[in-house]
């Protein structure tokens, strides 16, 4: 399943050969340019370019989110006003679902005297993580595992939900609608979502595994560094765009059925 996702992915950045190529340059550039700020330039300067780059990507993957549920094939080409309306918003929703999570996290893993959670994280070391396991009570452990996982998903959850509905109607105040988050979770199927949720974070976790053990050959392997950090960028909101996408089209059918 992580590589019938990852497939897709790949079919839909690369569908525009030249647009995907001007992506993989653009944010090679942009990764030069915040790694430049972070070395050369006073650190206030750094933190105010990382926090523009970060709404301005945020933007662009809200874009992508609200192409995939509007049935897109293609990276949507890059429109200003969108860009900089989504980075906004969806930096503020991002912030407070995350803060959320890792605020609840982060309580378990002191209760249990435990690293903080990283799903991802745990999956790219495996090995340390199994280590890190068995070397703590087994009851903690178990207990500390399956909180944190379950904290991990309901906030993963609500947070794709809150920035899907945010890419579809632009509505802030839409993204945190707990009830009506809720609903269409539930319509959609929380098992289901696990499944969907787990697959998106597994082909994650392959493109940086690949990404950060490349191999030096001549160069080369910078420019596939790039086009994997577009894929991994890409895998990330066209998951949450793909689930509401869904959730939208079941709604739809069921209307048609009912009428």
């Amino acid at each position: 399943m992580p590589l019938d996702k990852l497939k897709k992915v790949w079919e839909y950045c690369s569908y525009n050969k030249p647009f995907f190529a001007f992506i993989v340059v653009l944010m090679f550039v942009i990764g030069l340019i915040t790694t430049f700020s972070d070395i050369y330039v006073s650190l206030y300067f750094a933190v105010a370019m990382n926090i523009i780059v970060s709404m301005l990507l945020t933007g662009y993957g809200l874009t992508i989110t609200r192409d995939r549920i509007d049935h897109g094939y293609r990276l949507p080409k890059i429109m200003p006003k969108d860009v900089v309306l989504f980075g906004i918003k969806g930096t503020i929703v991002y912030s407070v679902y995350i803060t959320v999570q890792m605020l609840v996290l982060n309580f378990i893993a002191v209760l249990f005297r435990f690293p903080l959670f990283n799903f991802e994280e745990m999956l790219l070391r495996f090995d340390e993580t199994l280590n890190l396991l068995f070397a703590h009570n087994p009851i903690h452990t178990v207990i500390f595992f399956i909180l944190s996982l379950l904290v991990f998903y309901v906030t993963s959850f609500f947070g794709e939900i809150g920035l899907a509905r945010l890419a579809d109607t632009k509505s802030l105040f839409g993204a945190f609608d707990f009830k009506a988050i809720f609903k269409l979770i539930d319509s959609f199927g929380w098992r289901h979502y696990a499944r969907d949720l787990t697959s998106i974070v597994v082909a994650i976790s392959i493109l940086t595994f690949i990404q950060t053990n490349l191999p030096e050959f001549f160069g080369i392997e910078v420019i596939i560094w790039a086009i994997l950090g577009v894929l991994i960028f890409a895998t990330q909101y066209l998951g949450i765009g793909s689930v509401y996408c869904n959730i939208k089209d079941n709604e739809l059918k069921q209307t048609i059925e009912i009428k």
